[in-house]
């Protein structure tokens, strides 16, 4: 098996010796690939500096990687990893909390991507596998700027009610762009569709606890 990967539509096209912690400093979620190849984000610990308008640092050099239309390269950017945000304040920790607590997702993908807002926000719902009659869930996150890296989004809901045992779902729905949309930052980069699917890798849950 290859260290790397350059298959169209891969959600394990990372470079496979990068490890899956957010406290590493090679962080495989910071990694995504460019017209150099695989490249770590500018302004990590893993490029040396804080500038994040620096470039990027290479880790495995492939010519025209990230592709420059819908047919070269890896074509259109694939999500490959969700996670939660948990927060350190009371109503961030996804701990039980009735209309207050916020909600925070972070998608990644193997490419830069831009996203730009034209009508609406783009959205994404959470499931709740214990929703009730309650206004707990399912629960709608909407897009935010704040916090973005080249191949990293986030969407957050805020006022949300969540109860002890509650079970909430990234990835049984798809990202509804609203009239926006979301494409490769390559110049001539392709457009994803009105919903981008996230049905592409497993589905991520966290159980609420008190």
């Amino acid at each position: 098996m290859p260290l790397w990967g350059t298959a169209h539509a891969s959600a394990t096209n990372k470079p496979k010796f990068l490890p899956e912690d957010e406290d590493s400093d090679y962080n495989k979620g910071d990694s995504f690939a460019s017209q150099k190849g695989w490249v770590m984000q500018a302004g990590t610990p893993a490029s040396g500096n804080d500038n994040t308008s620096a470039d990027e640092e290479v880790l495995v050099a492939i010519g025209d990687l990230a592709g420059v239309d819908a047919s070269t390269g890896l074509r259109a950017p694939t999500v490959t990893d969700m996670r939660y945000i948990i927060g350190t304040t009371a109503n961030t920790d996804l701990t039980a909390l009735q209309g207050t607590a916020e909600i925070q997702v972070e998608i990644t993908w193997d490419e830069e991507v831009t996203v730009v807002i034209s009508g609406g926000i783009p959205t994404l719902i959470i499931a709740n596998g214990n929703e009730s009659g309650a206004g707990e869930g399912h629960y709608t996150l909407e897009y935010v700027v704040a916090n973005d890296t080249p191949n990293r989004k986030r969407f957050i809901g805020t006022s949300k009610s969540l109860s002890v045992g509650d079970v909430l779902t990234i990835g049984s729905n798809d990202i509804t762009l609203n009239s926006g949309t979301i494409s490769d930052t390559v110049v001539g980069g392709t457009t994803l569709p009105a919903s981008v699917v996230l049905s592409g890798i497993t589905a991520v849950t966290h159980t609420v606890l008190a």
